[in-house]
C-alpha cells in the first residue's frame, strides 16, 4: 500500500512535532509528502522532517476549516487525513468539526490528540499494537482490507468484537469460528494477530480493550449509513475518537 500525501490538520496555535513524528512509520509504505493546514505557519517543520527524508509544505485556514480541509484534500489527492486535536484548549478542531470530519471525509481520519503522551526514542511506534473493531459489516471489511495493506507498520493486532447481549452457547460457538477466521486472515497476511470478545456498549468497551492490551492506535470503519447497533456507526466511532487519547484511525 502507497499512502503518499498526508494532510496534518491542526488547531493549536503551537503545535507539537511530536505526532508527526510517531505518523513517520508510515514513510515505510510510500509516505513522502505531508501538507500542513492550521492558523500559523509552520516552516521550521519542513526543514525538520526533510531530515526524515519527507517533503511538506504548509498551508493556512482561510475560511470555513471544515471546507478547507475537505477541498485541499481533493486538490492535493491526499490518501490519509491526520488531525491533532487540544481538547482542552477549545481550539478549532472541537466537537462538532471532529464529528463533521469523520462523516464528511472521503479519505481515512487518524484523530490525534494532544493530551496523548509525547513520543520518545525508542517508545513504541503508533502502530505497534492496534485495536481493530469489527462487527462483520461492510465497514468492517473495508477497514480489515486497509489494515492489511498497512501490515509493513502493524506490530501487533488486537481484534475485538463488542457483543451486546448474552449468547447462546451455539451462537458463541459460531462467533470464536468467525474470529478464528479473520485472525487467520491476518495471520496469512504476515501480521500477528489475536482475538478478543467484549460484552457491554461498542465504545466503552473498545477503549477498555485498548487499556487491557495496551493498544498504541485504535482502528475501526464507519458506515455511511447504519443501524444504532452497528458498532461502525458514525456516532460510535466519534466516541472512540473523542473520549481515548490514543490515536484513532478511522476508516470510512
Amino acid at each position: 500500500m502507497e499512502v503518499g500525501k498526508l494532510l496534518y490538520v491542526t488547531d493549536s496555535s503551537q503545535p507539537k512535532f511530536s505526532e508527526v513524528e510517531r505518523l513517520a512509520d508510515l514513510r515505510r509504505l510510500g509516505f513522502e509528502h505531508i501538507i500542513f493546514l492550521g492558523t500559523t505557519k509552520n516552516e521550521s517543520w519542513e526543514g525538520r522532517l526533510a531530515n526524515y527524508g519527507f517533503n511538506s509544505r504548509t498551508m493556512t485556514v482561510d475560511g470555513p476549516l471544515l471546507g478547507r480541509i475537505l477541498d485541499v484534500a481533493r486538490q492535493e489527492a491526499v490518501s490519509l487525513i491526520a488531525a491533532s486535536v487540544d481538547r482542552g484548549a477549545g481550539g478549532l478542531l472541537h466537537r462538532s468539526l471532529t464529528k463533521d470530519l469523520l462523516r464528511s471525509s472521503p479519505v481515512p481520519v487518524i484523530v490525534l490528540h494532544e493530551a496523548a503522551q509525547e513520543a520518545r526514542p525508542g517508545q513504541d511506534g503508533m502502530f505497534a499494537r492496534v485495536i481493530f473493531a469489527t462487527d462483520w459489516s461492510a465497514a468492517s471489511q473495508k477497514a480489515l482490507g486497509y489494515l492489511i495493506g498497512l501490515k509493513g507498520v502493524i506490530g501487533e493486532l488486537e481484534i475485538i468484537n463488542v457483543i451486546g447481549k448474552k449468547l447462546s452457547v451455539r451462537d458463541m460457538r459460531n462467533l470464536k469460528k468467525k474470529l478464528a477466521g479473520i485472525r487467520k486472515t491476518f495471520l496469512d497476511e504476515g501480521i500477528d494477530a489475536e482475538t478478543h470478545i467484549y460484552a457491554g456498549k461498542p465504545p466503552e468497551e473498545l477503549i477498555l480493550a485498548a487499556k487491557d492490551y495496551e493498544g498504541t492506535c485504535i482502528a475501526m470503519g464507519t458506515a455511511r449509513r447504519s443501524t444504532l447497533k452497528d458498532v461502525f456507526s458514525r456516532s460510535c466511532s466519534f466516541r472512540v475518537a473523542e473520549d481515548s487519547v490514543l490515536p484513532t484511525l478511522v476508516i470510512p
